[in-house]
């Protein structure tokens, strides 16, 4: 990300303190409730935590198709027609779980009116021969979550029209293939218009194709066990070569940060969004490193990814869809 880039797509420290946490706080407080008044049933309490299994798989650990909600507490005595924020956890696609660095998000999109679910999905095997599950397991399990989220919105108080994917490493590259490629979400008969808003914390996994062919041979093996040695299925399974506009693709806010071969990835698939005329908002975490962009986020002293990412879930949510 050149200089000039970073400047005029992304904020100031001071900046973004300022007006993410005095604007985007109230932003986000006002469209919570905004549709309280709206013919909803919320069948689950205000301020409850529901583990569910989204997806029933024979010889699967139910464990990795389930997810938890945490509802927030009422307001103005409604528990209904809240926005929905998914979280989908890192870790290569080989390791990870939903609760991990939960509990500053739990305070923080509950504490801004949000319903918070945070999912796991079916983890590569990377001692087995060949490594498996592989594409498009990951996605597949992420997408049938949020299909599942989306039937059962009324039942947990759920505005269904706005619903926020937001993911950390692998899980943001995993949030970037359900947002722009409609097969996934199609599966459960689903648009991509189904997410509103989508999030990337310091992601990869954009462009498989690089990513398995890198030079680095860490970096090109774990491509390899989760996506194959095929490279027609490296080309199919890279979000970036699904982008192109008129496909309701989401808005997308992207942290980027990271070595070369990272911020290349970062950078080429922002222009492709760009290109496709989808809104992105661009925050350089160059400062940070790869952990903070999930330990750090909802944590009382994060004054950079915080209050940006609230700042951009509150504009995306109060806007009209593209």
């Amino acid at each position: 990300m050149n200089a000039e880039n970073s400047q005029s797509r992304t904020r100031s420290r001071r900046a973004v303190v300022f007006f993410a946490i005095i604007a985007s706080m109230l932003l986000a407080s006002t469209i919570a409730t905004s549709c309280a008044s709206e013919n909803h049933s919320a069948n689950v309490s205000c301020a409850t935590k529901s583990t569910v299994q989204y997806s029933q798989i024979p010889g699967v650990d139910p464990n990795l198709t389930s997810l938890d909600i945490f509802t927030p507490a009422a307001e103005a005595g409604s528990c209904e027609a809240r926005p929905l924020v998914v979280w989908i956890h890192g870790g290569g696609w080989y390791e990870g779980d939903r609760s991990e660095y939960m509990d500053d998000k739990i305070a923080l999109f509950n504490g801004a009116g949000f319903v918070f679910a945070t999912i796991n999905y079916r983890l590569t095997d990377t001692t087995a021969v060949p490594a498996e599950p592989q594409y498009p397991v990951h996605n597949q399990d992420a997408a049938d979550a949020v299909a599942w989220l989306v039937k059962h919105a009324d039942a947990y108080g759920i505005d269904a029209d706005r619903i926020a994917v937001l993911g950390h490493s692998a899980g943001g590259g995993i949030t970037a293939a359900i947002s722009t490629d409609e097969r996934f979400l199609g599966r459960s008969g689903l648009p991509l218009r189904a997410i509103r808003c989508a999030g990337s914390m310091d992601g990869e996994g954009y462009d498989i194709v690089s990513g398995a062919t890198s030079s680095d041979a860490f970096v090109s093996g774990s491509y390899q066990n989760v996506f194959g040695t095929d490279p027609a299925v490296w080309a199919e399974a890279s979000p970036i070569r699904h982008v192109s506009s008129g496909k309701g693709i989401p808005r997308f806010f992207i942290a980027a940060r990271g070595v070369d071969w990272r911020m290349d990835q970062h950078n080429a698939f922002i222009a492709a969004l760009d290109a496709a005329g989808v809104a992105v908002t661009v925050l350089d975490v160059s400062t940070l490193s790869h952990a903070d962009l999930t330990t750090q986020i909802g944590r009382p002293d994060d004054m950079i990814v915080t209050p940006a990412l609230l700042d951009f879930l509150g504009g995306c949510f109060s806007n009209r869809r593209r």
